[in-house]
């Protein structure tokens, strides 16, 4: 497969720490099961934990600028998606409406993060990309997107050995009426993220990271 083959595969991504203002996940963080034992994460302990979000570049009811609601459908009635429910079947967790719930811990599920130059014809050769890939228990690539490196947040993953992992529809990634990121403002993501939530078309879980560097 060339590398221009890449975008037509590969999902939306960003990575970012758990008290960024687009996701306001302070209530989702409980008392979590890890192999160590349960652990109890809060954002004044644990502020600088780091989120790897993956949205769905193709999607059951997904266009350009996200997911189209179908017309005269209520909230509970909206349709299925594979993707998400194939996640949730190996062990990730539906975020509610409220976005309140404990995240459970993936031990199986792996998170790689591989120093790479991101695919496309626009490639910026001045910065430097990092290849994720989420990894379900059985080794194959649930998801995988490139982001611009960030040391601090691997450091941070390295440092607590796992990352919040959210997949879905609508994380607040894409852009809507072909705006820029400035004019994407975090409220804008934070308001599509919910928007997500509030559809059950988002979920998450605690997922081991593997450093490839």
């Amino acid at each position: 497969m060339s590398r221009y083959q890449f975008e037509q595969v590969d999902d939306f991504g960003r990575i970012l720490f758990v008290d960024d203002p687009v996701l306001e996940l302070e209530c989702v963080l409980g008392g979590l099961e890890t192999a160590e034992g349960s652990i109890t994460l809060h954002p004044a302990q644990t502020p600088r934990l780091p989120v790897a979000l993956f949205e769905f570049r193709k999607a059951l009811g997904v266009g350009y600028f996200g997911y189209v609601v179908p017309r005269g459908v209520s909230p509970d009635e909206i349709p299925e998606e594979p993707q998400l429910e194939g996640a949730i079947l190996f062990g990730m967790r539906r975020l509610p409406p409220d976005v309140y719930c404990e995240l459970p811990s993936l031990p199986a599920w792996e998170l790689h993060e591989i120093p790479d130059e991101q695919p496309g014809p626009a490639v910026n050769s001045g910065d430097t990309y990092s290849r994720l890939e989420l990894r379900t228990p059985d080794g194959e690539i649930y998801s995988r997107t490139w982001v611009p490196s960030d040391p601090e947040w691997a450091a941070a993953a390295l440092r607590h050995g796992y990352v919040v992992c959210l997949c879905g529809v609508e994380l607040g990634i894409r852009g809507i009426y072909a705006m820029t990121d400035a004019q994407h403002t975090p409220a804008m993501r934070h308001e599509s993220f919910r928007r997500g939530c509030t559809l059950g078309l988002n979920a998450a879980g605690l997922v081991t990271y593997v450093a490839h560097r």
